[in-house]
């Protein structure tokens, strides 16, 4: 059985010990684009003959090297009833995931959220969003929460997404839900409605931050990292061949050298 000798794990201890590392920053690689709508919405919906707190919804599937979902898009309607009453602008960005990765967010759980304000758009013009930076698999939901009044119509559509409303759904309830979307009183799939088409919401993702040395995944490297890699090494256990080559030596040990030293995203 091949080991790693004891001047080695010498070695190893001392660089760590004794080097004062910088954290460094990940150059993320091309972002994902989630997108359903062509960019152009040619009509907004919201209640008629109620005020409600309204949910719109699209899902996406997550692209590889989109996991991190770091900015929503919205482009919007009105939020003035027929009267000219201005509604409130509040406006709640949810990202949930799907447990059953069927598209339907009637089981969605709840990721995150991010309070923003509303801004007047014209049709096909959206307002980008920083969110909290929000780690996604499989089927995922991007939704926008509102309180809104009687007539205003602050959701925007796009009718001739290739979607055709598959992807696209309405909530009505009397204050906000997102912990249990199921139970609304009013849910609308807008591939079953009067209004087919998408919502114009979209999201931007970049690939989820991994730290390889971080062995112990506590979010730190320090003295626990290089005591779980030297038992993994010594065991030859495949996550200690960082260089995936096979074999348990020198290499494996410099690369994670190099990964320690350049620290965590």
């Amino acid at each position: 059985m091949q080991s790693i000798s004891t001047h080695t794990c010498a070695v190893l201890r001392m660089f760590v010990l004794g080097a004062t590392f910088a954290s460094s920053s990940v150059c993320s690689a091309q972002q994902v684009d989630y997108i359903l709508d062509t960019g152009v919405g040619s009509f907004n919906i919201g209640p008629a003959g109620f005020d409600a707190n309204v949910t719109w919804i699209n899902s996406f599937d997550t692209v590889t090297g989109g996991e991190l979902i770091n900015n929503v898009s919205v482009s919007y309607g009105d939020i003035e009833d027929n009267s000219g009453t201005i509604g409130s602008d509040v406006v709640t960005l949810a990202i949930l995931s799907d447990p059953n990765n069927d598209h339907d967010p009637s089981d969605a759980v709840l990721l995150s959220t991010t309070v923003v304000q509303w801004q007047d758009t014209g049709f096909g013009e959206f307002v980008d969003y920083p969110i909290q930076a929000t780690q996604v698999e499989g089927v995922f939901f991007v939704a926008v929460v509102m309180d809104v009044l009687n007539r205003a119509n602050p959701c925007s559509m796009d009718p001739n997404s290739p979607s055709a409303g598959t992807q696209s759904w309405l909530f009505y309830n009397p204050e906000e839900n997102l912990n249990d979307l199921g139970s609304s009183p009013f849910i609308l799939h807008m591939s079953e409605s009067a209004f087919i088409g998408a919502w114009m919401v979209r999201a931007t993702g970049e690939p989820a931050a991994q730290c390889i040395a971080d062995i112990t995944g506590d979010g730190q490297l320090n003295f626990f990292d290089v005591s779980a890699f030297l038992s993994l090494f010594a065991a030859q256990d495949s996550v200690a061949d960082l260089n995936d080559d096979g074999q348990f030596n020198f290499f494996d040990i410099s690369t994670f050298l190099t990964l320690f030293s350049s620290g965590c995203p």
